[in-house]
């Protein structure tokens, strides 16, 4: 890594979020391998962002600004917010380079004009994308095309779904696939993951748990969460403990599934992820939207199988199925089938398993912060992709 970005010296991380997820623990997770490399890095978000950015940039310290996209304020609003205050920072920082994490693609227009005013390089990551483009008014998008600007996404469908809506040629969108750096199998620690995360949750030692974790909100199919909760209750006994905040926290709190000892566990957002992992018997994903999810990696680098919608798993195409229980569609009793087939640990279970861990090991954290090593240092260097 050194190597590949000794000639980028300062670098400005833009984040246009509005929530913390996937994107934001990526892009912190570039951010600190670059500077370990060597190079300094600012990085700007929403203040309201910062207490939970706080733990995943330390010991980098984002600073407060106001760039997050506003789903509340028109789009011409937001790119004029950003625009201003993207400026200052790179009046401020004298970056030789911008980082711009997109959790949706048009989210980082004004921040994109903001680059092309100051004639600043930038790679800018899409991390998610829709499946049916939504227009960009032809006002916003002219500016920001004029970018020394670089692209990136997670996966070849949201390379494909940017470039279809900035007009981009075909293959100009690099495609980075995330990464996850595996733990240390360590099978003392897992069975006492397992006891503990199960007394945590009231249950005995050897019951079945399933986790989701994720942002509570309908992309991610957290509504779901209480009819598969109910559904697993009901044909395998298995409890459904959720991670995450979101929307839909208030409503999925309130349900009767989610009562005191029902078969859905509400816990909140949580910095252990990694060992709820190695304590469930299965992750489930019935998400409707992704562009490569962080906790499938996760789970695979763990040996938890994944249960997941076809969509929750278009990143890995042809090979989702060899490599996790893959429903077509949000259907109960199609995702539920599967996890009764895991909890039986059928012999098609252990191949999936296996493959899953090795895609994981294969295509991990070193090998993605290569490549976007690559980009930038081509970037710096002015041989980038420029749209």
């Amino acid at each position: 890594m050194t190597a590949r970005v000794r000639r980028l010296r300062r670098l400005l991380v833009l984040l246009p979020s509005a929530a913390i997820g996937g994107a934001e623990r990526h892009t912190a997770t570039l951010a600190l391998a670059l500077a370990e490399a060597g190079v300094e890095v600012i990085a700007a978000a929403e203040p309201e962002l910062l207490p939970g950015l706080a733990p995943l940039f330390h010991p980098l310290a984002p600073v407060a600004a106001p760039i997050g996209w506003r789903e509340a304020e028109e789009p011409e609003a937001n790119a004029a917010r950003q625009a201003r205050t993207a400026a200052a920072l790179i009046a401020r920082h004298a970056p030789e380079a911008a980082l711009l994490p997109l959790p949706w693609p048009s989210h980082g227009l004004g921040l994109q004009r903001a680059l092309a005013e100051a004639r600043l390089p930038g790679l800018a990551i899409a991390h998610l994308a829709p499946r049916e483009p939504v227009p960009v008014p032809a006002a916003l998008l002219r500016p920001v095309l004029a970018a020394p600007l670089a692209w990136a996404a997670v996966s070849a469908p949201v390379a494909g779904r940017v470039e279809a809506l900035f007009g981009l040629a075909a293959g100009q969108v690099a495609v980075v696939p995330n990464g996850v750096a595996p733990p240390v199998e360590d099978p003392a620690r897992r069975a006492a993951q397992r006891r503990a995360r199960r007394a945590a949750l009231g249950l005995g030692p050897a019951a079945p748990l399933v986790l989701f974790a994720g942002r509570l909100e309908e992309k991610k199919g957290a509504d779901l969460l209480p009819a598969l909760a109910e559904r697993l209750e009901e044909v395998s006994g298995a409890t459904l403990g959720a991670l995450g905040e979101g929307p839909l926290a208030p409503s999925l709190a309130a349900h009767p599934a989610a009562r005191p000892g029902g078969p859905l566990r509400l816990r909140g957002p949580a910095d252990d992820v990694g060992d709820w992992l190695l304590a469930a018997d299965a992750l489930v994903l019935p998400s409707r939207l992704e562009g490569c999810p962080l906790i499938a990696l996760e789970a695979a680098a763990r040996r938890c199988p994944v249960v997941a919608t076809a969509a929750a798993l278009e990143c890995w195409g042809g090979m989702a199925d060899s490599l996790a229980f893959v429903s077509e569609t949000q259907s109960i009793l199609s995702l539920t089938g599967h996890v009764s087939v895991i909890l039986r640990k059928a012999p098609n279970s252990i191949g999936r398993i296996d493959a899953a861990e090795a895609h994981a090991l294969r295509h991990g954290m070193l090998e993605m912060l290569s490549r976007y090593s690559v980009l930038l240092r081509g970037l710096v260097a002015g041989c980038g992709r420029y749209g």
